[in-house]
């Protein structure tokens, strides 16, 4: 082994460093033949004169580019382009269709009405509209709930064949945003046209559908029975006035001012345990059913059971036009009746005061 003191130049600045290492003797030889390389090196690059000094440096200059751009045009591996899925625009409430086992499945889209879209023109007036297709087995319950924040949404909803066409609309004035729910029963089993469009003239703007096809009667069957076979029962006696179960009449008070109102007792309760009357007018040529369902000093309380029915009346009346619907009322009506349910407050004795909810039926 040989002890050797070994020094290296740093050219920059023209002095040594000192280190101290242990070498076999095979790399003692090594290391004198490279350090008097690099001496021979140093010693003829001090004794070239400024001009070819400069040359040296413009040559490793030259050299360091090289590299350096050659690093930057190594090729790199091209990306094979995605490949581009075309989707039938038709098809996006069809995706999913009622199966063997299933009672419910429901797609929905956001889209927009645009002056590229097809149109219609009646009266001189034009309408933009998309077209959809659906299919339904016949018997199965298809309810559309249609939205836009840009304008009053309509539907079309046309049969197979073409031979027939259903419409529905939000009646209501626009006031920012608009909301209908349209319900069909199936006649025929085939592949359906809907078409989505406004109420008002050369309107544009985004809007949403969703749909839901469901099994006959399947969104009934999540519903308290009782008050399923209640409801239908109050539907029926609606068809002859109430004549049905309409009680003694009840003797009028002299403080009412409903003076062409009659009010009869009635012992259908809809819900157990609530009485109900029934109000007449017209001499007995109109009639209502009214009645308190709940009613509780903690007005919590009776959000929660406004809720509860007014979830079991969406579905027992589906087919309805929605007309209103808020945390306190809701309403649905057909052609001949109108159902609301409504909370109020009513103060008592010791001035307490209570939270009604209340059912009618016109």
């Amino acid at each position: 082994m040989q002890k050797v003191v070994l020094f290296t130049y740093k050219v920059s600045k023209f002095h040594r460093q000192y280190h101290t290492e242990y070498f076999t003797d095979n790399e003692f030889i090594k290391i004198l033949f490279g350090e008097f390389i690099n001496l021979c090196l140093i010693a003829k690059i001090l004794l070239m004169d400024k001009q070819m000094k400069v040359k040296l440096l413009v040559v490793v200059c030259v050299l360091l580019s090289f590299v350096s751009h050659a690093q930057k045009k190594k090729p790199s591996k091209k990306t094979p382009p995605a490949k581009v899925v075309k989707v039938d625009s038709t098809e996006l409430l069809n995706q999913n269709q009622l199966k063997a086992g299933l009672q419910q499945v429901q797609d929905q889209l956001e889209a927009s009405l645009t002056g590229k879209d097809m149109s219609s023109s009646q009266n001189g007036e034009k309408r933009f509209y998309d077209s959809y297709k659906l299919f339904l087995h016949a018997g199965e319950e298809l309810t559309l709930e249609h939205s836009s924040d840009n304008f009053r949404v309509m539907l079309g909803l046309k049969t197979p064949n073409k031979d027939k066409q259903e419409m529905s609309y939000d009646s209501k004035a626009f006031s920012g945003n608009s909301y209908n729910k349209f319900f069909y029963i199936a006649p025929v089993t085939g592949t359906y046209t809907l078409l989505a469009t406004s109420m008002d003239a050369n309107q544009t703007g985004k809007y949403r559908i969703q749909k839901t096809i469901a099994t006959p009667n399947a969104a009934e069957a999540q519903l308290d029975p009782v008050f399923t076979k209640q409801f239908k029962a109050l539907m029926a006696a609606k068809q002859d006035n109430f004549k049905s179960i309409t009680g003694e009449k009840i003797k009028k008070d002299k403080k009412d001012k409903a003076v062409e109102q009659e009010r009869f007792k009635t012992t259908f309760e809809l819900v157990a345990g609530k009485s109900g009357l029934i109000m007449k007018d017209n001499g007995g040529q109109t009639a209502n059913y009214k009645t308190i369902i709940f009613e509780s000093e903690n007005e919590e309380e009776a959000k929660q059971y406004f809720e509860k029915i007014k979830k079991q009346l969406q579905v027992l009346a589906r087919s309805w036009t929605e007309q209103s619907n808020d945390d306190k009322t809701y309403s649905a009506s057909t052609e001949k009746d109108i159902i609301n349910l409504n909370i109020t407050t009513e103060e008592r004795k010791k001035k307490k005061v209570f939270h009604l909810v209340n059912f009618v039926w016109n």
